[in-house]
């Protein structure tokens, strides 16, 4: 899971950013945006001022924490070196009191308190952002200690949820597995985390948009590899553009990440009966026990796949158990023709 750290780096872009300014008069600007945020909190008043005071008082202690180190040189340049750590020597102005800020919103809980005040009125993009800062500061070297994982779980399934309504279907999913691994059952997780995934590949297929599909399932297999459907999606994305037999490689690499993966059993068997099937239809032989014959070599496949998605039976629609076993029970009768 991503974890959130902030450095003591000057960069460019904090300094274009703050104008410039020390690390002091970003701390006070801080302070004050901080200030104008708790006063609405604690007497129950947010409103879009007080939660975008919260984030920018969050924005401006990061730029004064990237700014406040200052490392010292000798009168030649070079670096100025403790002679018991052998690490170059620096001051700081307000990095304590600044960790100590950090640490004062974890411990109010205030961006959690900020992704429900967006919640509440269906703002699920700033509410996702909200929730995310609310688990990456629960997990940062800030707070003082380790998050349990009831809280941090419930955070990121928030933070999924607030991704789902905003349409942003990839964090989504990602949010909601790693709120199921540490833990969180409730409010119907297991079907975002089923159906997600789909959901995003049959957008991209119905619109031809092949790369793009496979694209968004090399990101989410990226975040969580642990995740084998993804790799049954990605060879069902290859079937759907190239055919069953260019998908067979990745179907089987799909297998190998997960054996017991009904559904990948499913469309192994479902796509060796399209070629029985086709064998079928260009048969010229003229009895069922002829043509039964000539497709005898290729059964084995499709009945094996369909048996074992069928006894698995774990992650696979009604409809695609029927179709099994449909297609199955046909399998076996052009078997038993067979002398």
């Amino acid at each position: 899971m991503k974890k959130f750290f902030l450095f003591f780096a000057c960069a460019s872009l904090f300094v274009m950013g703050a104008k410039a300014q020390d690390s002091k008069s970003l701390f006070n600007e801080a302070q004050k945006a901080y200030n104008a945020y708790f006063v609405k909190a604690q007497t129950g008043d947010l409103d879009d001022e007080a939660a975008a005071n919260l984030q920018n008082s969050f924005n401006l202690y990061t730029q004064a924490l990237a700014c406040d180190t200052t490392y010292e040189t000798n009168k030649d340049g070079t670096p100025k070196v403790d002679k018991k750590t052998g690490v170059q020597k620096y001051k700081t102005k307000v990095s304590g009191d600044i960790v100590k800020a950090f640490t004062n919103m974890i411990n109010n809980n205030d961006f959690l308190r900020v992704g429900e005040y967006y919640r509440g009125k269906e703002d699920f993009h700033n509410a996702a952002i909200a929730y995310a800062l609310s688990a990456d500061l629960l997990q940062s070297k800030f707070a003082q200690e380790a998050p349990d994982n009831a809280t941090l779980s419930e955070i990121l399934f928030l933070q999924g949820f607030a991704n789902f309504f905003d349409k942003n279907y990839k964090d989504c999913f990602i949010n909601m597995v790693n709120a199921k691994e540490l833990g969180y059952t409730s409010n119907n997780i297991d079907a975002y985390i089923s159906d997600v995934p789909s959901m995003i590949v049959q957008d991209y297929v119905n619109a031809n948009n092949y790369a793009a599909a496979d694209e968004a399932l090399d990101y989410m297999i990226a975040k969580v590899p642990s995740v084998s459907s993804l790799y049954s999606l990605k060879a069902r994305v290859v079937e759907f553009e190239n055919g069953f037999d260019a998908a067979i490689p990745a179907y089987e690499t799909a297998l190998a990440k997960d054996p017991n993966s009904a559904f990948t059993n499913y469309c192994l068997g479902y796509g060796y009966y399209g070629i029985v099937e086709n064998a079928i239809n260009n048969s010229n032989a003229m009895s069922d026990a002829a043509v039964a014959k000539e497709v005898a070599h290729l059964l084995d496949k499709p009945i094996e796949y369909l048996n074992k998605a069928i006894t698995l039976n774990n992650n696979i629609s009604s409809d695609m158990l029927e179709d099994a076993q449909k297609k199955l029970e046909r399998l076996q009768l052009i078997k038993s023709f067979v002398k």
